[in-house]
């Protein structure tokens, strides 16, 4: 009986017996789409009826063009969106195919462009980039680096009140990505050489992850971006020029 199930991560939600452990974790997905048919799957967790799973075209949720509850920690459907957008999406496991057995996981992206000239899939903890124009140019960085997000809500003027304060308008929210190479995350120069090529000479390209996030549950991710400031490294240690360390920023475009 599903009431009288019962195990170690049963209340994840309130932080009382840490993790639920999980039964599989997502290997290798897609982070960028060139085609409508698109296939989701997660870390499953033990012990559970089913998931819910949610996709939209905003990071706040604030409508869905997909929702679905399955018993497999997967899921296949038609994406029949406009293409050449961001796609959000999170799941959550349940008992009873509506309480949440633990919070909503991280939220992940995926890019669909039906123009693109291939896909990109990712590895579990790979970063990438990869050039919009020729999707076959793409470049993975060596070493894993740890990294930072941080969204900024973008707003447009509106009108004016009757006191003459401007009003605003929701318009969209972006993310600056930090990623830093320090210690045992130091970049290489082939690495360098590649970020350099991207920034100066592609200038807009694609910034792609598939890394562990919530619980240790890998999640893809995906931006559109431009270096915020040029690539600037230093040596780790004198005579060797080849290992660097040091910080670079993308803005989501």
């Amino acid at each position: 009986m599903i009431g009288m199930m019962i195990n170690s991560g049963q209340f994840n939600t309130q932080g009382i017996n840490g993790l639920t452990q999980s039964q599989d974790i997502a290997g290798s997905l897609k982070v960028i789409y060139n085609q409508s048919s698109v296939i989701l799957n997660w870390s499953s967790v033990d012990n559970v009826l089913a998931y819910i799973v949610e996709v939209s075209l905003y990071a706040d949720f604030r409508s869905l063009f997909y929702s679905a509850t399955v018993a497999q920690s997967t899921v296949t459907f038609t994406d029949s969106q406009a293409s050449g957008k961001k796609r959000y999406w999170r799941w959550y496991p349940t008992l009873d195919g509506v309480t949440k057995y633990e919070p909503y996981s991280e939220v992940g992206s995926y890019w669909l462009d039906t123009a693109l000239s291939t896909e990109l899939v990712l590895n579990r903890n790979e970063w990438a980039f990869a050039d919009p124009g020729n999707m076959l140019d793409s470049y993975e960085i060596n070493h894993f680096p740890t990294s930072l997000f941080v969204k900024r809500n973008l707003y447009r003027s509106q009108e004016r009140n009757r006191l003459g304060e401007l009003l605003s308008e929701f318009l969209t929210v972006k993310d600056m990505v930090t990623l830093h190479f320090n210690g045992a995350q130091y970049i290489e120069m082939a690495d360098l050489n590649e970020l350099e090529r991207f920034h100066n000479d592609k200038r807009t390209f694609f910034l792609a992850c598939f890394k562990d996030g919530q619980r240790a549950r890998p999640m893809p991710h995906v931006w559109l971006v431009q270096c915020a400031t040029d690539p600037s490294f230093n040596m780790i240690a004198a005579g060797r020029p080849d290992l660097l360390s040091g910080q670079i920023q993308f803005e989501e475009v």
